[in-house]
């Protein structure tokens, strides 16, 4: 009695008391002037202005070559990044002085042989393979300063690198497929380079042009308090919905927040912090909420028409466009929201009886419209941010640059809207317009140095799989043990992803997958599109598969639930993470627009919601046992039959078991049974 008790306090929590801690947790307060501040971070918040206003005049002038803007991108990361150090270091103390000292020279020292290969990129391109002692010493300092950050944020990252350039000279010495006839090391030094590839190559300007633009902009939505408005929005309908729960709200505002920052640990440690509370509060149990937390964090990474970076990724390497890629996608995605949607509120409806209270009266229709409307900034960011990706099909940089002087010059007029209509003090109203502009400026800058610094790396390293063969043996030998077996090979290509994704981001995973895997696939006759959408998917589910799931060790941590039971939840929950490649290899409609989409999609939907009722044995009320392999079996046919006439046929099957199985009052999301 005692437990029902105090699960009933904790649903009483009301939805001021959610709002307010969401915009704890999402909206910074500002007590100290900017004039107040160090001068290190005087100087900082100086170099990031000037960060991004380069950023903006080469979005919109493309006025250099996309090489020589790389160097310029890098120069000013590492330059940032330096004097991000030396924030961090403690001055008070005589180790902390002697590391501000160090990163004060980095920061120095890093800006000088990229300011030399910048200003000689003309003669360095034009000289055909001949390069001066001096230009490769250059190259030397410089991958040593980009090892130096690397080790800072990824030392399995750091491992690959160092395993690349060792791989890449002692390539005679290697067995099997692995050995080569090794490179000289001013052959290595110059290809990752003077040569403007490796760590100046494609993954490099892809960071300085896509990505960096897209981050400035989040960084400025984050600051003007879009992703709060976001989630209390989803809190609301939550509140007014007894269909939606405040797991689903969840995994929206993490899927939401993950499509941005290219990472299902980081997201699930940033995101989780406040989510995995917010469920456990509201009666999910701690192991189901962690599950939750981690799978929606895998599910932001597929979603547009950022894809955590990997959609800008994907439009260099393959030949459909970013639009055609996004486009694409977003069909695979909404599958994968509704069908965790689905699952959360199967496994939730013993436990959670009651959502968010709120006063029914307290928000008529009306006052709903102008609530939305009232969030103008950020509509019309997303109106003009999508207008010219997908109708206009303009680079994804251009696109990027009017969203971004759209939400700053909306906001402007949000504050004046504020001061005119609602007597706002109009200097302390402008003084914060400044002090949120400056803030998103830094907050996209910072978001910006890690995938930059990862990016050109990894270029070292996929530039060593290319020259040295090895990306083409790999692709070979996968082709040559699958035996012209199509079943085969994408069982193994799902294998490869999922141990080449294990413990890395987004971007990381994806580009090794893309190099050494999908290529096997693209060998056996699949699509392009449809191999690197397969590989993706599976670099990014590791992230929840045991022995590793990185994302699972950190939601676990947040909500205090055992490892291996929250990774179990975690593969029921996320598992459409794992037949999404499959379905939409067998189902093209699916990630190829089409008249058929719209059947395919419901079709497949139906086959989702099948398996998953199977996998957790529960629709209103606990199935027989008997009954949960049929599910399953039912739900696999709608999805994998070789024709449509099946899968239609085994749709309208599950339709009707659900119909006789659930009761008219409980068919839906999120609402339990009596």
């Amino acid at each position: 009695m005692s437990s029902e008790t105090d699960k009933h306090k904790q649903s009483e929590r009301t939805l001021a008391d959610i709002e307010r801690t969401i915009d704890e947790k999402f909206r910074d307060t500002y007590t100290e002037a900017i004039w107040q501040k160090s001068p290190v971070e005087l100087l900082l918040y100086g170099v990031t202005v000037i960060f991004f206003f380069y950023h903006l005049w080469y979005s919109l002038t493309f006025a250099i070559p996309g090489s020589r803007h790389g160097i310029i991108h890098l120069a000013m990361v590492l330059g940032l990044w330096g004097i991000f150090q030396m924030l961090k270091s403690d001055w008070n103390t005589r180790k902390g002085k002697a590391k501000t000292v160090a990163y004060a020279l980095y920061s120095v020292i890093s800006v000088i042989p990229l300011y030399i290969f910048q200003r000689d990129y003309q003669s360095i391109v034009q000289a055909a393979g001949i390069y001066s002692d001096q230009q490769a010493y250059l190259g030397v300092l410089v991958i040593v300063l980009v090892f130096i950050a690397l080790l800072h944020i990824s030392r399995l990252i750091s491992g690959i690198v160092v395993f690349g350039l060792v791989y890449s000279y002692f390539g005679s010495y290697m067995p099997g497929i692995l050995a080569h006839r090794g490179l000289t090391p001013r052959r290595i030094i110059t290809m990752n380079t003077v040569e403007m590839q490796g760590l100046f190559g494609t993954l490099l300007q892809i960071s300085a042009t896509w990505v960096v633009i897209f981050l400035l902009l989040a960084g400025l939505m984050e600051k003007y308090g879009g992703m709060a408005s976001f989630i209390k929005g989803m809190t609301r309908i939550a509140a007014r919905s007894k269909r939606v729960q405040i797991g689903q709200v969840a995994v929206a505002a993490s899927m939401f927040m993950g499509s941005i920052n290219g990472s299902t640990a980081a997201n699930t440690a940033t995101t989780g912090a406040f989510t995995i509370p917010l469920m456990k509060e509201n009666g999910y149990r701690a192991k189901i909420a962690a599950s939750i937390e981690a799978v929606a964090s895998c599910g932001g990474q597929v979603l547009p028409p950022i894809m955590g970076a990997g959609a800008f990724l994907m439009a260099e390497l393959i030949e459909p466009n970013y639009a055609e890629i996004v486009i694409g996608a977003a069909a695979p995605a909404i599958l994968f929201f509704l069908t965790v949607a689905v699952a959360i509120s199967l496994i939730t409806s013993k436990d959670v009886s009651m959502e968010i209270q709120v006063n029914s009266t307290s928000e008529g229709w009306w006052s709903r419209i102008k609530g939305v409307a009232g969030a103008f900034e950020y509509i019309g960011m997303f109106a003009v941010l999508l207008y010219w990706l997908i109708p206009v099909g303009a680079d994804p940089m251009v696109a990027g640059f009017y969203a971004i002087v759209t939400l700053v010059g909306l906001r402007l007029v949000q504050v004046v809207r504020g001061i005119a209509l609602q007597g706002k003090d109009m200097q302390s109203e402008f003084r914060l317009y400044l002090r949120e502009s400056l803030e998103g400026i830094r907050r996209g800058a910072e978001a910006t140095l890690d995938i930059t610094i990862l990016l050109a790396s990894l270029g070292i390293v996929i530039r060593a799989l290319i020259v040295t063969g090895f990306a083409q043996q790999v692709s070979s030998y996968l082709v040559s043990v699958a035996g012209g077996s199509v079943i085969i090979m994408l069982f193994l290509a799902m294998a490869a992803s999922i141990a080449f994704g294990m413990g890395m981001s987004t971007t990381a995973a994806y580009m090794i997958v893309a190099v050494l895997v999908a290529p096997s696939l693209v060998n056996i006759g699949v699509q392009a599109y449809t191999a690197h959408m397969f590989v993706f998917y599976f670099a990014i589910v590791s992230n929840i598969t045991p022995p590793i799931a990185l994302s699972v060790i950190i939601a676990q941590g947040i909500s205090g639930s055992e490892f291996w039971e929250t990774a179990f939840e975690s593969l029921r929950i996320g598992f459409p993470m794992f037949l999404l490649p499959f379905s939409f290899f067998y189902n093209e409609a699916l990630l190829y627009p089409s008249a058929m989409t719209p059947v395919m999609f419901v079709v497949v939907f139906a086959g989702f919601v099948a398996v998953s009722i199977g996998l957790i044995g529960r629709i209103s009320e606990d199935i027989p046992t008997v009954l949960r392999p049929v599910f399953i079996g039912l739900g696999l046919g709608a999805i994998f039959l070789p024709t449509i006439i099946g899968q239609a046929l085994l749709g309208v099957a599950i339709f009707a078991a659900l119909v006789y199985f659930v009761r008219p009052t409980t068919f839906g999301l999120g609402q339990p049974a009596e």
